[in-house]
């Protein structure tokens, strides 16, 4: 039941700092006619550090606002998204944190208009093998050496850069919480998407 608690606690934290509506952006005041917000529609929330697999999101939510709508042509302000850099932090009170990663970008967001990322990584496999998460993995003691916790939650800082078609530099941040664990078994915690202004509807198998 303490494992139980904790994982519901540690889960609603990372909720909380998802910021699912609201974007970090500092842009609105620079020289470019644009800028980008964003927002991670289904956050999900957790991931199991022998997955081997990358960490994703369901769907990011790109939008272009025009600093001066209605002053021309917007034929040159649509936004190309260059790459995209994710800095993580610790949630749990632990130092050491994730190491950052930049991503290709690839994607073209119309000006005054959205684009929609599905499954797009935000860590790499390698990354779940490297401190901290690796003190998740029973060889290494299966617990986090500043926290105690056989859990960690972080927080990932997610900046896109990119420029209109005329060249001009736009960009925009949010962040989301993420909550890492050990499992031996596959599935055996199951966690919906959900809200990033809600908790998870969850239930562990086994318990």
């Amino acid at each position: 039941m303490k494992l139980h608690r904790r994982f519901i606690a540690a889960v609603a934290l990372c909720a909380l700092l998802g910021a699912n509506a609201c974007s970090n952006n500092t842009q609105g005041d620079d020289a470019s006619p644009v800028f980008l917000t964003v927002s991670f529609d289904n956050v999900t929330g957790t991931t199991n550090v022998a997955s081997a697999s990358f960490v994703q999101q369901p769907s990011v939510t790109l939008k272009s606002v025009i600093k001066v709508p209605g002053t021309g042509t917007t034929q040159f302000l649509d936004t190309r998204i260059d790459s995209y850099t994710v800095e993580w932090s610790r949630l749990d009170g632990g130092k050491t944190a994730s190491p950052t990663e930049t991503f290709a970008g690839n994607v073209i967001v119309p000006a005054g208009g959205t684009s929609t990322l599905t499954d797009y990584p935000f860590m790499t496999p390698g990354n779940l093998n490297r401190p901290p998460l690796d003190q998740l993995f029973p060889y290494n003691g299966g617990v986090d050496l500043e926290t105690g916790s056989t859990t960690i939650a972080e927080r990932a800082t997610v900046t896109f850069r990119g420029h209109t078609l005329s060249g001009q530099p736009v960009g925009g941040s949010n962040s989301f919480g993420r909550y890492f664990y050990y499992s031996a078994t596959a599935g055996r915690v199951l966690v919906s998407s959900y809200p990033a202004d809600r908790v998870p509807t969850m239930r562990l198998q086994g318990r």
